[in-house]
């Protein structure tokens, strides 16, 4: 059984020793850092905060500036004559306009929105990240374990075609014993696919190319921080970035529905201008100054403003109804993913238990061989017993780490 682990170990190390070899943190510092729809997202975060700026840019005044001059009569005369010139400046400032305030509240709940938007994304790909790392770790053991399973296939083909010769076996046996080495051989071949495809997918996350040869260090798997029920529902209210999402959503209708009521109201800007006018004809140069201060309101624009507004009403209803619903499908989600973490528990408690009693079955069955009491053959299926029991606990303590990573998303932590 040393010698088993040894090769176990063998395999494993060379699977991973021709590669950078990377830990779980590396993998999501390098999938935050440089995966392109996380970077597209952040650009979308620039430009809401961009936004928000432009809207508080319309409660500052505007500033022009103007100069000219002209001259009438033949193009010689213009080269010796003075010329009329005119100079001035003026400032404007709207004072009020429909949805001119509400305005920048609606550019900040949109900004909340682009940035519980980002959030969320990035807690999506850490868990991704997560759940590909713990795959890829369960695939390399289990290609170990099919791997040592189809040695001792071949050492139990080897010795029974020796026994069938002798005539101690039937060639049925041989035949099941082949048949045997079949399963563990195609199971190999599906669990090599499986690695490959975690792998790429590992690597798009991270921004790199599908096919980087990438290999990931072993991790503990056994503690599992989890809060009971109860706390994580209480934190996926408070934390998750989806839920904060859908509730800035609610904030954004109810601002585009006021900005639309507020349609009905008048406008109100002022302006001050100032202009100097001198003549080439001679005389004091004219000073104007000037203070205008305009009220404007639409009468009637075809019922369009009214239109707006039940839009809008209807785009409000229909925000509340997608938190309403996304909150049960949250709930929902988080009861399942606990549910599945006590199954797997239990499940890990039945495999622990049949490790123990297939590792005291190999003892006993080798005192048996040593005494001859036993076969080569017993020997070999009590081995592979052991293997497929701690292939069974592995694959069980992975899933169990990719559940937490998912609750970890649910609740935001």
């Amino acid at each position: 059984m040393k010698k088993v682990a040894i090769a176990l170990f063998i395999i494993f190390a060379g699977q991973n020793g021709f590669s950078q070899s990377l830990s779980l943190n590396e993998c999501i510092d390098l999938a935050l850092k440089s995966n392109p729809d996380l970077q597209k997202s952040e650009y979308n975060v620039k430009q809401s905060q961009l936004s928000t700026k432009q809207a508080y840019s319309e409660l500052y005044p505007g500033v022009s500036a103007n100069a000219s001059t002209s001259s009438s009569g033949p193009i010689a005369d213009k080269l010796q004559e003075n010329w009329d010139w005119n100079v001035g400046g003026s400032i404007s400032q709207q004072l009020y306009r429909p949805g001119m305030y509400s305005g920048i509240g609606l550019a900040k709940a949109q900004q909340a929105a682009s940035q519980y938007s980002n959030t969320s994304l990035r807690d999506h790909i850490r868990t991704s990240v997560e759940k590909l790392y713990f795959q890829i770790l369960a695939s390399d053991t289990l290609i170990g374990v099919y791997n040592a399973n189809i040695q001792l296939a071949d050492e139990q083909i080897t010795k029974m075609e020796r026994m069938v010769e002798l005539g101690l076996k039937r060639h049925s046996d041989l035949l099941k014993s082949k048949v045997q080495r079949g399963t563990f051989q195609s199971q190999l071949i599906r669990e090599l696919q499986s690695l490959a495809s975690s792998k790429r997918s590992l690597n798009i996350l991270m921004g790199r190319h599908p096919n980087t040869d990438i290999a990931v260090q072993p991790t503990a798997v056994n503690q599992i921080l989890v809060p009971d029920y109860q706390t994580a529902y209480a934190m996926m209210l408070e934390h998750s970035p989806d839920i904060k999402r859908l509730k800035s959503q609610i904030d954004v209708q109810r601002l585009a529905l006021r900005i639309s009521k507020e349609a009905y109201l008048p406008s109100v800007s002022g302006t001050y201008s100032y202009s100097q006018y001198n003549s080439a004809f001679g005389g004091s140069a004219l000073d104007n100054d000037q203070i205008n201060v305009r009220l404007s309101m639409d009468l009637f624009d075809g019922f369009y403003k009214k239109q707006n507004v039940q839009k809008n009403q209807i785009n409000l209803d229909e925000a509340k109804l997608d938190y309403d619903a996304a909150l049960r499908d949250q709930e929902e989600a988080l009861s399942n993913q606990y549910k599945a973490l006590e199954t797997q528990n239990q499940l890990i408690e039945i495999h622990e238990t049949n490790l123990a009693s297939a590792r005291q079955d190999l003892d006993v069955v080798s005192e048996q061989y040593d005494a001859g009491l036993s076969t080569i053959l017993d020997l070999n299926d009590a081995r592979v017993s052991v293997l497929e029991s701690e292939t069974s606990l592995l694959q069980d303590l992975y899933t169990r780490k990719q559940i937490e990573a998912e609750i970890k998303r649910l609740i935001g932590e």
